[in-house]
């Protein structure tokens, strides 16, 4: 029997989950790790510390193998972050991920200087976007970035790690804004006019390609047996949206984990005018897809609970304050949350815009502000499938995934907000498993990624929408979007 490896290099935590050459569903591993914020508005990790929780992650889930042969394996990762190395691919600085804020002004320096290219790239840039980040270290890190020898995006670290040269894939690296993704390439364009350097940049596959076998020593230290091909492999949402079985057209993934996402396959690489939204390359080959983004989803309800409710006497649960949100009926008496604890993507792009709830009043309890929290994220979800939208995508079907998505409650608030059917899928960790589906689609087990996802993913019954909360959330999206307005003036930016 031999099996297939699938790593998700997450934001807090890396998995590595394992299929049979049957499809079946074998061992799940997973290892936590820390965002660093040195300074406000600073968001890095160390990539060494990714590595090592992967190699122990990886031999966890060997361990549970009746023989350890593993044909192939291929990545996820979260996207957007930069990974310099030197000569000797070793890295010169922490990563700098993509909740980083420190690049509000070199993001400003692009659109003056590269704004006619954007399109070319699909997107307008953000702050932690590669483009950006790489501008602020030739700015304030000149030592560092003069010895660069290469730039990766943060999962491609742990192909070095396997002994592979320096790669990336096609759907990763059109996120970095650096990128043509029509050409499905690095856009010569965008390095001229921002002075980037061509070479620091690494070759590029489509996603599926296998581009090497793990090193023997490698493959020895880890205790793996057969070839174990390594596939480009894609980012975190590419793959989220394989292992939901989101592969056509008409179809929308809503993501809540930690961020939460609004994903879209496209057969043309159609670009927001406005650039309010993401276009990038898909992990499928002659796919591209749209992104929207809110970027504190999950993480919301997190810091409230951690800092707000949680106290040395006390730690809730995150099941019972679910609990306690069910009780409060559908608006919570009037109160918004605005979610934009980190600034916000779309249809923003404000790394500037600030959170905050509105309309407090002395009724409102624990209750209250947990649903609102909830809403408020499915708000800024509908922002984004708003635009979409507008620029002519027909959705025949909803996918509901990630933390959240385990909420009945959270479910219903979404299925409501957007008035969609939501499925769910019976699919342990999506993103790690849509990398796994690139192994195995790579290294020839199924003949397409449609053969793969027929076989690896199933759903459940949908989650419908509530006659009664589609009403009241209509009514409270239209205030939503009018507050963004309203608080934009005092935020410490303007």
């Amino acid at each position: 029997m031999e099996y297939f490896l699938g790593i998700d290099l997450g934001t807090q935590s890396v998995k590595v989950i394992c299929y049979d050459e049957e499809g079946n569903f074998v061992a799940l591993a997973s290892r936590e790790y820390p965002i660093l914020t040195p300074t406000p508005g600073y968001a890095e990790q160390h990539p060494e510390t990714w590595w090592e929780k992967t190699r122990e992650a990886i031999q966890e889930v060997l361990a549970t193998l009746p023989e350890p042969t593993i044909r192939a394996l291929s990545f996820s990762g979260q996207m957007h972050g930069t990974v310099m190395l030197d000569e000797n691919l070793v890295p010169l600085y922490p990563a700098i991920i993509w909740a980083d804020q420190r690049s509000h002004q070199e993001a400003r320096e692009i659109r003056e200087k590269a704004g006619e290219y954007l399109k070319l790239a699909g997107s307008d840039i953000a702050t932690g976007f590669m483009a950006a980040t790489l501008l602020w270290v030739r700015k304030n890190l000149p030592d560092v970035y003069r010895r660069i020898r290469f730039v990766l995006l943060p999962k491609d670290f742990l192909k070095v790690k396997l002994g592979l040269p320096p790669t990336t894939d096609v759907a990763d690296a059109s996120s970095t804004l650096l990128f043509n993704i029509r050409l499905r390439n690095w856009s010569e364009e965008i390095l001229t006019v921002l002075g980037l350097d061509r070479m620091v940049f690494p070759p590029v596959h489509e996603s599926t390609q296998v581009i090497g076998q793990v090193a023997r020593n490698v493959r020895e230290e880890l205790g793996i047996k057969g070839p174990c091909f390594v596939v480009a492999g894609a980012g975190d949402q590419h793959c989220a949206a394989l292992g939901n079985g989101v592969t056509d057209e008409g179809e929308l993934l809503v993501t809540i984990g930690t961020g939460g996402q609004v994903f879209t396959p496209i057969t043309q690489p159609l670009v927001d005018e406005k650039l309010r939204i993401h276009t990038f390359c898909h992990a499928i080959s002659g796919f591209w897809h749209l992104l929207g983004a809110t970027l504190c989803a999950g993480l919301s309800l997190s810091w409230f609970k951690k800092s707000i409710l949680d106290s040395g006497a006390h730690v809730f649960d995150f099941r019972n304050l679910d609990q306690e949100a069910q009780k409060v009926d559908a608006g919570c008496n009037g109160l918004l949350f605005f979610p934009y604890l980190i600034g916000e993507r779309t249809p923003y792009m404000d790394p500037h815009a600030r959170g905050a709830f509105v309309n407090l009043h002395l009724t409102h309890q624990r209750g209250h502000f947990i649903r609102a929290i909830m809403e408020g994220v499915g708000f800024g979800l509908r922002n984004a499938v708003e635009v979409f939208r507008e620029l002519g995508v027909d959705f025949q079907r909803t996918v509901f995934s990630g933390g959240g998505a385990r909420s009945n409650l959270w479910r219903r608030i979404i299925a409501s907000i957007l008035d969609m059917p939501l499925f769910t899928t019976q699919v342990r960790e999506e993103a790690a498993t849509g990398a796994c589906i690139l192994a195995m689609v790579g290294s020839g087990r199924f003949g397409s990624v449609d053969e793969a996802t027929q076989v690896l993913v199933q759903y459940t019954h949908p989650t419908l929408p509530e006659p009664a909360w589609v009403e009241v959330y209509h009514r409270l999206y239209q205030k939503f979007r009018q507050g963004y307005t309203a608080l934009r003036d005092l935020s410490p930016g303007s």
